[in-house]
């Protein structure tokens, strides 16, 4: 899935969105406001997970690394080698 444009971090979207769909039970659908919304369709680790909204507003370490976090209980050294990696 392609998308213009970059994080309020500086990181591509393309990327985030293309190594969270690596995951199991992630889904991604079009969203009015963001560009894409992220939905976990499995039993989240910690609590309900929701739906994660990436677009150009969305921070990566204040709105993405904390959804990850309760979707699939890894900490945040796992979740950041991980989109350095490019693969879980």
């Amino acid at each position: 899935m392609k998308i213009k444009g970059k994080s309020q971090d500086g990181i591509k979207l393309t990327d985030i969105v293309k190594t969270i769909l690596q995951l199991p039970n992630v889904e991604a659908k079009k969203g009015s406001r963001h560009s894409i919304l992220l939905k976990y369709c499995g039993q989240p680790a910690y609590a309900y997970a929701g739906l994660c909204a990436v677009g150009q507003s969305t921070s990566y370490r204040r709105h993405i690394v904390p959804w990850l976090k309760r979707v699939t209980g890894y900490d945040a050294n796992r979740i950041n080698s991980a989109f350095n990696n490019g693969y879980w």
